[in-house]
């Protein structure tokens, strides 16, 4: 038996793609890359856009017609058929659709594993980095959001569940993710937090590197000192993902994100008063229903005096079964690509003029990606990109900085 999968989407989707994978393998599947030669096809869904929404669609009609062509089994997983299961429907007619749960997709398999096991055979896209989610679900009420619509509300696994899971991990790979929804909620349900996750997790010993995913500001808020506490370890990346999503107090009310634009400009202060290079990496949605150019200006403004290094600019786009979908003042198209082509613009100065900052230094990465033209990527020790033409995969490597780039810095190794 043959199977293809192919997945898209956050970290948290890419770990249910190794994990599907692993059940696959436990079934007695071979994988294989192309899908004309598999009898069971698996495409793991995104839809947190309207846009990746489209794309989905479209690769799933492609996927279809391959289906229908070899007489194969198409399995359409993750949160689109959550989201909008009749537009799948729509472009592939009575194929099988299965939510964002490994124990759907387990039983459709005939097997008895859990959404989640320290012990289920993973197969992962990458040999040095291990992606472990922390928690699914999240606390939000965005009103923009329909992933929350998919993926339920938080449950969070057990700090000994996730000890386990984190022993395996250092054995294999020397970069761990901890991800989730939102990882600033992690524990809210069993009486725990990520401050205490994370502090029982580095009293394990070995040369390794954490990097902690999307926290919102609300929760970081409230444990923000116990958590820059263990920041002093250097297995942790400085990498702080924070989203501001507007500049907006009004517009954030509108979007139901419990936090205002001072409170978030206050987070990003503290941390970068205690670690000035770390790296602070934000979302921000442009064009959400009712926003003027003055709201819009005032998105610039707080990222001018944030300076974050890393912004995911999102047009908005109204998904299915949300409040903002309904909302009046829905703007054109044209008006909210202008406002993103003007944010693209300034972050790219913005994040150049912060990676400039590090050319000259020396800097310990570690290098876990193939890069283009037969370079390797590392990372430092706050997760910026570093660039080396040498082959140091999984390894440790001190480097001098060359050069600054946008999204990336240029390094040689330092010379023994």
């Amino acid at each position: 038996m043959r199977a293809f999968i192919e997945g898209y989407g956050c970290s948290l989707n890419r770990s249910d793609t190794e994990q599907i994978q692993g059940l696959l393998k436990i079934k007695g599947f071979s994988l294989v890359k192309e899908p004309e030669k598999a009898g069971l096809l698996i495409i793991n869904t995104c839809a947190v856009k309207e846009q990746t929404e489209s794309k989905m669609l479209r690769r799933i009609k492609e996927l279809n017609a391959v289906s229908e062509k070899c007489n194969s089994t198409l399995i359409v997983f993750g949160c689109l058929p959550k989201i909008n299961p009749a537009a799948v429907s729509k472009v592939s007619p009575g194929v099988i659709q299965i939510g964002p749960s490994l124990e759907g997709l387990s039983s459709f398999l005939g097997l008895q594993a859990q959404a989640f096991s320290p012990n289920l055979a993973e197969e992962k896209s990458s040999p040095f980095v291990s992606i472990i989610p922390i928690a699914r679900g999240c606390l939000g009420n965005c009103s923009y959001c329909a992933v929350r619509n998919a993926r339920g509300q938080l449950k969070s696994y057990s700090i000994s569940e996730l000890n386990r899971k984190f022993k395996k991990a250092v054995k294999e790979t020397p970069e761990i993710w901890l991800t989730a929804q939102d990882t600033g909620c992690y524990g809210k349900d069993i009486g725990s937090s990520l401050p205490e996750l994370l502090k029982g997790l580095l009293k394990r010993k070995g040369n390794f590197r954490v990097r902690v995913g999307m926290v919102n500001p609300s929760h970081l808020i409230s444990f923000l000192d116990s958590y820059l506490s263990l920041f002093s370890d250097e297995r942790l990346y400085r990498f702080f993902h924070i989203p501001l999503q507007s500049g907006s107090n009004q517009i954030l009310k509108a979007m139901s994100r419990p936090y205002t634009r001072a409170q978030f400009i206050d987070l990003v202060k503290r941390i970068r008063g205690q670690f000035p290079d770390a790296v602070i990496a934000t979302d921000v949605i442009v064009g959400f229903p009712g926003e003027t150019e003055k709201q819009f200006r005032e998105t610039v403004s707080a990222l001018k005096e944030t300076c974050p290094d890393v912004v995911n600019i999102s047009r908005f786009g109204a998904r299915p079964n949300t409040p903002a979908a309904l909302m009046w003042g829905q703007l054109h198209g044209g008006e909210k690509k202008k406002r993103s082509r003007i944010l693209t613009d300034l972050c790219r100065e913005i994040s150049l003029e912060r990676n400039r900052l590090f050319v000259g230094e020396k800097q310990k990465i570690l290098v876990t990606e193939r890069g283009p033209k037969g370079n390797f990527v590392g990372r430092n020790q706050n997760y910026k990109p570093v660039v080396v033409r040498k082959n140091l995969l999984g390894k440790f490597a001190e480097v001098k900085i060359k050069g600054a780039f946008p999204t990336y810095l240029l390094a040689v190794p330092c010379s023994k």
